[in-house]
């Protein structure tokens, strides 16, 4: 795949494979802007919960299609092992969990830069997208603790009913249903619905990793899995791929890593709070999500009104990703 000389957003461009590299990748992986302190808890109880069934569950569930990241190791080169030795991979999960420590070498990404289908202009930054290919025994652990953090967040009440995706059961279409029904039962009373939808811009990068860990600590979530979430978001490093060549390895400062089986449910996390927020101030507006894309519904008999509520919900949203 050939990468044209890019143009980003600004007019600013890049036409050596360096200045490419560098654009590509402040895209898929930008600076830390500025991040919130933070202590850590003490220890918690999670790694009794870290069972076999727990860990064969994590593993059987990951594709044995999906591509290794850059220590090869496969996932059917791991189901291979778990046949032959499978409590060695139990004790490592468990381990990882207990010491709230994600291995270095499990953070390594290899970041290959594909275009995106269907695009008009191949020389625009915005018509590429970065793969993250990481390692499979780090996503085993990562899916474990996926399961461990959407369990301990339900439990919690940590997620708004609004919220969809990103946790067990409730769907996108599930949310739109909710939607329309809304906007049915308005117009039965002969009200009006408004609707705005919206889309979290750069949502699973732009995540700051002090004010993720700070959120799960002040929510009293296990302490074992906060400081495993901290370890997991500390040092990352990825190289990217263009064109086929490696590029050299740089760290990544913020995000939640877009394909791992964690970050879904630590950005669900993350927002956690914005509908009640929103909701709190408009209490005329009801909101949904679906992982990094918002809707806003209000209903009412002046049409001037409800038009006025979702362009009040979004100057609201904004000032929520301020904080």
């Amino acid at each position: 795949m050939t990468v044209e000389a890019l143009t980003d957003r600004d007019g600013k461009q890049a036409n050596t494979s360096l200045k490419k590299e560098e654009m590509l990748r402040h895209e898929s992986f930008p600076p830390n802007d500025g991040d919130q302190y933070y202590e850590l808890p003490p220890a918690g109880s999670t790694p009794t919960r870290v069972t076999e069934q727990a860990v064969e569950r994590a593993l059987f569930s990951l594709s044995v299609k999906k591509a290794p990241g850059p220590d090869k190791l496969s996932f059917g080169a791991i189901r291979l092992l778990w046949k032959w030795d499978k409590e060695r991979i139990v004790r490592q999960m468990r381990a990882a969990i207990r010491m709230g420590r994600h291995p270095a070498v499990w953070k390594r990404a290899s970041g290959v830069v594909i275009h995106k289908p269907g695009k008009d202009d191949y020389t625009k930054l915005m018509a590429y997208r970065s793969i993250s290919l990481l390692s499979c025994m780090g996503k085993v652990v990562e899916k474990v603790a996926a399961e461990l953090l959407s369990e301990e967040a339900e439990r919690r009440g940590l997620l708004s009913d609004g919220q969809f995706g990103s946790r067990k059961g409730p769907s996108a279409i599930d949310a739109a249903a909710i939607m329309v029904d809304r906007a049915h039962a308005a117009w039965t009373n002969g009200h009006s619905t408004g609707v705005l939808l919206m889309d979290i811009k750069s949502a699973f990068p732009s995540v700051a990793k002090g004010r993720l860990v700070n959120l799960m600590e002040v929510r009293e979530m296990d302490g074992d899995l906060v400081r495993w979430t901290e370890s997991f978001l500390l040092e990352r490093t990825v190289e990217m791929i263009i064109e086929g060549n490696a590029m050299d390895r740089h760290p990544v400062e913020a995000g939640v890593q877009r394909g791992s089986p964690v970050s879904p449910i630590l950005f669900a996390i993350y927002t956690s709070g914005l509908i009640k927020w929103v909701e709190e101030y408009l209490s005329e507006a009801k909101g949904l999500s679906f992982v990094d894309y918002l809707g806003w519904v209000a209903t009412g008999s002046d049409v001037n009104h409800v038009v006025s509520i979702p362009d009040r919900c979004a100057a609201t949203s904004i000032e929520w990703a301020s904080r």
